[in-house]
């Protein structure tokens, strides 16, 4: 592999780690917010759009280097035996932590606006279930 692969891989990792580990702090963060008294409610703001903020920054980095992988294998990705993982792989990023991500920070919004409505607890299965897969899919390679 060249040496721009692995650096394109690396900055893809560590924005996959950072956006995951974002989202799980802000979600729990925001599921205390709902129920936190009236005083800390501007602290616990901050907080969340500071999260949100590094979380949006990491999702970018992890989703574009993960373009650019693909297009950089597109020539063999749909050629490829196995490939069948990679497109599961997109499905479980695009249906189970990209609307996690979107549902959370539209809670923080509303947050900042006094609407304290609390997280479903479905989110954060859904969440743990696409990373679960997530995990399978990389590590097992298999389809």
């Amino acid at each position: 592999m060249s040496d721009t692969w692995m650096w394109v891989l690396a900055a893809h990792l560590i924005g996959v780690f950072l956006w995951i580990g974002g989202l799980f702090s802000t979600y729990w963060l925001v599921r205390i917010h709902a129920n936190a008294p009236k005083d800390v409610h501007e602290r616990l703001t901050l907080m969340e759009r500071s999260l949100a903020l590094m979380m949006d920054i990491a999702a970018t980095l992890a989703i574009g280097t993960g373009i650019y992988m693909a297009l950089a294998l597109t020539p063999n990705l749909f050629k490829m035996p196995h490939s069948g993982w990679f497109h599961t792989k997109l499905a479980v990023v695009v249906l189970g932590i990209l609307p996690v991500h979107g549902i959370v920070r539209a809670r923080i919004g509303r947050y900042g606006r006094g609407d304290f409505k609390p997280l479903p607890q479905w989110a954060w299965s859904l969440l743990l279930a696409a990373l679960c897969a997530i995990v399978i899919l990389v590590v097992k390679k298999p389809f």
